[in-house]
């Protein structure tokens, strides 16, 4: 992601960043610096999820999706 890191400012597009609270902790440092770092961006913490989320927590996830593309 190192040569991504300096154009994520640059990213107009809505942007939802989901990670599950179990995930990996690289994972979530990746979720925030996204959620930071792109302009206007949400980020989202499923509670009692893994880095599986359509798997595990398929009906969390769709509802996120559903409301951050309406």
């Amino acid at each position: 992601m190192r040569a991504a890191e300096s154009h994520l400012e640059l990213i107009t597009a809505p942007t939802l960043v989901v990670h599950g609270h179990r995930d990996h902790p690289e994972i979530a440092a990746i979720a925030h610096r996204l959620a930071a770092d792109i302009p206007g961006a949400h980020g989202h913490l499923v509670p009692d999820a893994d880095h599986y989320l359509p798997l595990r927590t398929p009906d969390r996830l769709t509802d996120l999706l559903l409301a951050h593309l309406s």
